[in-house]
């Protein structure tokens, strides 16, 4: 565990050293800026082989454990990253996953390239369901609607979660098929490009069905929240930290901010939240790989549930303490807020996911879920709260 511990150590490392040496801060912000895509980027990131993290060695991958991943999902969130990382790296190493599966064409063109995945889930939170709309499959044939799927006009591939008789389906549909309409829509997440994916009578084979397709899907959805708690843990560090910079340089009666009492019982109260969730995270990734689908459920929704409130509270820490200028798109810190908002909702926030928790452990059946278009917290832009 110690010789584990020590590599995981040692590659968010190189991460964190490649991102502060090639991603910059101008240059992060120039993609910020332009709706978070950045081809070069991706192709970047694909070369050094960071897609293919978890993907088997013998589909020429490196074979790490997808606990692994939580590392550099934490650096990603921390140098405030963008593109389709989620979905490159994590679905090649689910889908592979799936007996029979090869690498097929696209996912191996998105491990090495970083031409983006895109996943169609409309069970990205149960509160909008109604929103996001929904896809059928029936004799092979999908149809439907969702709203929000991130990269979806950039990519070649989708990974379509459909519903179907029985249970659920998995399908991998050309982006360039007939019947496949792509409209991107206004987005909320300046990391992140959403479209409104329409199929209309579009035919697919089933890669997953029934029991093993509710398996996948479970295991994405896990995953997901998993990793983009640790995503958020990374943009509650970062807040952090530049907020400490600026409470050392910012003076006011001769003094740096950071000296005075009451901005120090802020800092504190920061950093207590972050370490906090930085250790759940990393207990949560240590039994991750070996927990059952049931266990790894309520873990990642636990996780993902305690990031989604905390990382919205160091975030506005910091720009209080940044003051007015915290507001602004010249200061950092209003680019990681704006990041944890939208984080926060995407695979369910904290309210949704305490639910889903409780209900489980208590062993009571899940209330049915309606969404009131009058709703304070309903989305008025895709990919985050209005």
């Amino acid at each position: 565990m110690a010789d584990d511990n020590q590599s995981t150590a040692e590659f968010a490392t190189a991460v964190d050293e490649y991102l502060t040496r090639s991603y910059d801060g101008d240059r992060r912000r120039k993609i910020l800026e332009t709706g978070g895509w950045d081809p070069g980027f991706a192709t970047e990131l694909a070369d050094l082989g960071w897609y293919a993290l978890a993907v088997p060695e013998i589909y020429g991958g490196l074979g790490a454990p997808l606990s692994e991943l939580g590392t550099v999902f934490a650096q990603f969130g921390r140098h405030l990253a963008t593109g389709p990382l989620l979905e490159n790296v994590l679905l090649p190493a689910l889908l592979l996953r799936l007996d029979g599966s090869e690498l097929s064409p696209p996912i191996a063109a998105a491990v090495e390239t970083g031409i983006p995945l895109a996943l169609v889930d409309a069970g990205v939170t149960a509160d909008w369901s109604a929103d996001l709309g929904s896809v059928t499959l029936h004799d092979h044939t999908l149809a439907g609607t969702v709203n929000a799927v991130r990269f979806a006009g950039q990519a070649s591939l989708l990974v379509v979660v459909a519903e179907a008789t029985p249970g659920l389906a998995v399908c991998l549909v050309d982006a360039a098929a007939a019947g496949v309409h792509i409209e991107e829509v206004d987005s909320a997440d300046p990391a992140t490009e959403f479209a409104r994916v329409t199929f209309n009578e579009v035919h697919a084979e089933a890669a997953a069905f029934g029991p093993a397709a509710e398996a996948l899907v479970t295991r994405i959805r896990s995953w997901a929240r998993l990793l983009i708690a640790c995503e958020l843990s990374g943009v509650a560090h970062r807040s952090l930290e530049r907020t400490i910079e600026y409470l050392s340089q910012r003076r006011q009666f001769d003094r740096p901010i950071g000296s005075f009492q009451a901005v120090k019982h802020i800092a504190a109260d920061m950093h207590t939240r972050w370490a906090g969730l930085h250790n759940l995270c990393v207990a949560s990734l240590d039994n991750a790989d070996h927990a059952s689908a049931a266990d790894l459920d309520i873990l990642a929704a636990t996780a993902k549930a305690h990031a989604a409130l905390t990382a919205i509270l160091i975030c506005e820490d910091a720009i209080q303490l940044h003051g007015g200028m915290g507001f602004t798109t010249e200061s950092d810190v209003s680019w990681y807020y704006k990041r944890a908002l939208a984080l926060r909702s995407w695979y369910g926030d904290d309210t949704e996911l305490q639910l889903k928790v409780g209900t489980a452990l208590l062993h009571i059946a899940p209330a049915t879920t309606t969404t009131d278009s009058g709703r304070d917290d309903a989305p008025a832009q895709v990919g985050g709260r209005k």
